[in-house]
């Protein structure tokens, strides 16, 4: 690992992990955040699947990293995550708050995207399943670091107090960012397309799918614990370690093995173990133990399955890695965005037992789909800018 890259890891695992926190930061407190602002559970769960749809606009990332320079987008959206914080923090007007929350969401895509392209272009692909996988562990920093608190501040202060923390470290990682990565802005612009093949549409399908399965159950997770366990905003707060626990250990596992036993066998077996997860949890009952363990297996196998597929996609479009990773963001997007619109209504008919259902047969047929997709990588494969 080059100096350029080591520096460059650190200034992005501090910025991705404060950007992490504050998205993450919503869903198990849903209910509390919904009571704060005075609107019900469902009307919160449409903002997140309204926020959701900030990927959606990493296209337009994708051509302004291409003009302005990867490192340049990277300070533009971890500046929006700040303010977004801000603005969610210093309003209990509805509308105010949920302007916040949205801007969140569609910072963080466009952070990531010239970010993924950045580490795409510099790290062969015989490496990239641990350079990404080390990224995405900022994926459990930011819960850790955020969530657990959270729960306590919640409860003694207001449910503004997590938006207050993370505005801190976003704008530590904003300047861990232009500290630690140098100026790559083009000294000219060459416009790069991007054909869809059948694998990469393939592809973009597949990441459609998983992000629905995951999305559905994250955003209902936190009403079934209060419901199921009486657990209180405190308790789930502690749940989450058993999330931080399970999302490492999926991340260690494409960090430590990607490389060696190859991206693609490693998201497709994802896929497969996230299936197995989804339809146990009609098995739960009011067991809290059994519950724990269901989640970590879902939890992890979803890490498995989301870290190993960005890697994977950047070596599908070497052309144009910005274009093709946009499109992923879209994808994922728009799979959340589904998935937070049908949850409500799907735990409201059937319970956490038919949203696992429906979960397991989106990541079925994603695996179907990858199933056509070759690994299609040279092992050094990388484009040095």
């Amino acid at each position: 690992m080059t100096r350029e890259i080591r520096r460059a890891l650190v200034a992005t695992f501090i910025a991705r992990s404060a950007a992490n926190g504050a998205l993450r930061v919503v869903y198990p407190f849903l209910p509390a955040i919904a009571r704060g602002l005075g609107v019900s559970p469902a009307a919160l769960s449409s903002l997140i699947a309204l926020r959701n749809l900030g990927g959606l606009a990493t296209p337009v990332v994708a051509r302004l990293a291409e003009r302005r320079g990867r490192r340049w987008m990277m300070l533009v959206a971890m500046t929006a995550v700040t303010l977004g914080c801000i603005l969610t923090a210093s309003s209990n007007v509805w509308l105010v708050a949920g302007v916040g929350i949205v801007l969140v969401g569609f910072a963080k895509p466009a952070f990531d995207i010239p970010m993924q392209a950045w580490f795409g272009d510099r790290v062969p692909y015989s490496e990239r399943g641990r350079i990404f996988g080390i990224t995405e562990l900022t994926w459990s920093v930011g819960l850790v670091a955020v969530v657990p608190v959270s729960g306590f501040l919640i409860e003694r202060t207001s449910w503004r107090a997590p938006f207050i923390l993370v505005s801190f470290g976003a704008a530590i990682g904003t300047v861990a960012v232009a500290k630690g990565i140098g100026s790559d802005r083009p000294h000219e612009h060459v416009e790069r397309s991007l054909e869809l093949t059948p694998p990469r549409v393939r592809i973009l399908a597949t990441a459609l799918l998983f992000s629905i399965a995951a999305e559905i159950p994250f955003i209902v997770y936190g009403q079934w614990l209060e419901g199921s366990f009486a657990l209180s905003v405190a308790g789930i707060g502690t749940f989450t370690i058993a999330i931080v626990v399970a999302e490492l250990l999926g991340e260690g596992l494409v960090t430590a093995y990607a490389d060696r036993w190859g991206l693609r066998r490693m998201f497709l077996g994802g896929l497969l173990v996230s299936g197995l997860a989804y339809l146990a949890f009609s098995l739960t009952g009011a067991a809290l133990g059994l519950a724990t363990i269901v989640v970590v297996i879902w939890i992890a196998s979803f890490e498995v399955t989301i870290v190993a597929a960005i890697p994977f996609a950047t070596e599908m479009a070497t052309e144009a890695r910005e274009r093709l990773l946009s499109l992923f963001a879209v994808m994922i997007a728009t799979g959340r965005a589904v998935g937070a619109l049908i949850a409500q209504p799907l735990f409201t008919t059937g319970g956490i037992g038919l949203v696992g259902v429906v979960s397991a047969v989106c990541v079925g047929i994603a695996a179907l789909l990858l199933l056509g997709v070759e690994e299609h990588a040279t092992p050094d494969a990388a484009i040095h800018p």
